[in-house]
């Protein structure tokens, strides 16, 4: 995925997305052998909190700066991980568009 920009005091949820061979969401959601394993590199610049079952996660931008989630699993003995790179700013939100956004089920 790419960057997430956000200003302080956002709250950015993150949720895994298990996708097929073409980049499709799995019609069917894999069960982990274990709970993900969700780690940020740069706990200073927000608040990472882990949902109970592991499939998703928030961090609350606390600072200015800039981190990256990542998370690590295994289905079926396969190992799986996935990161996306978190900014946070201090500018203040200015409206410049409004977007459509697609979800293939």
């Amino acid at each position: 995925m790419s960057n997430v920009i956000v200003t302080v005091g956002h709250t950015v949820s993150f949720e895994l997305v298990f996708l097929d061979q073409n980049g499709n969401p799995m019609l069917t959601t894999p069960v982990p052998d274990a709970p993900p394993t969700w780690t940020d590199t740069t706990p200073a610049t927000g608040t990472l909190t882990v949902a109970p079952s592991g499939l998703s996660a928030s961090e609350i931008a606390n600072v200015v700066g800039s981190d990256t989630v990542n998370v690590a699993l295994a289905v079926g003995g396969t190992s799986f991980a996935g990161t996306i790179d978190l900014t946070v700013q201090a500018v203040p939100q200015v409206l410049t568009s409004v977007q459509i956004a697609a979800t293939v089920a």
